[in-house]
């Protein structure tokens, strides 16, 4: 009997680690952001995470775009079934370092690898990767002394 509470009592632990393991990078800058990646298809961003709350759409400067709202995280498509730019305000998404919505500006600094950081347009960032078209970048927009926003794109224009 005590071998067996033992041997359940070391799955559930184990069971545990493994949900916070994969649930601990479910950002992962210049990749993905809830398991989404930049390239997937409509319909496997919906196989992932099943329907969205809303859909949106509308047309801006680079054509016409749509977009998918789930709880966590937002995903674009700007003309075309491709993501081309992911975000989420919610505190559930962190890189592998802890990094995410509510981490200050030593946290983020200490957690990234490559990250250029300042003030720009009236708001201070974070991101990794260029600003140049076709490149992709990873971007924490920041809201006072907290990251408020991750963005996750193709760069346009």
């Amino acid at each position: 009997m005590r071998r067996r509470c033992l041997l359940s009592f070391s799955a559930l632990v184990l069971t545990a680690l493994a949900f916070v393991a994969a649930g601990s990078a479910s950002i992962v800058p210049q990749r993905s952001i809830a398991g989404i990646k930049l390239g997937l298809s409509e319909r496997g961003v919906r196989a992932k995470l099943g329907a969205p709350i809303k859909v949106r759409t509308g047309t801006n400067i680079a054509g016409h775009w749509r977009r998918l709202i789930y709880p966590r995280v937002t995903i674009a498509f700007q003309n075309g079934d491709k993501a081309t730019f992911i975000f989420t305000k919610s505190r559930l998404e962190k890189t592998a370092s802890g990094v995410g919505v509510g981490s200050r500006l030593v946290q983020v600094r200490a957690g990234l690898r490559g990250e250029t950081c300042k003030r720009e347009f009236g708001a201070y960032h974070c991101w990794t990767g260029r600003w140049e078209p076709g490149q992709v970048v990873t971007d924490f927009l920041f809201s006072h002394t907290r990251v408020a926003q991750i963005a996750l794109g193709y760069v346009i224009d």
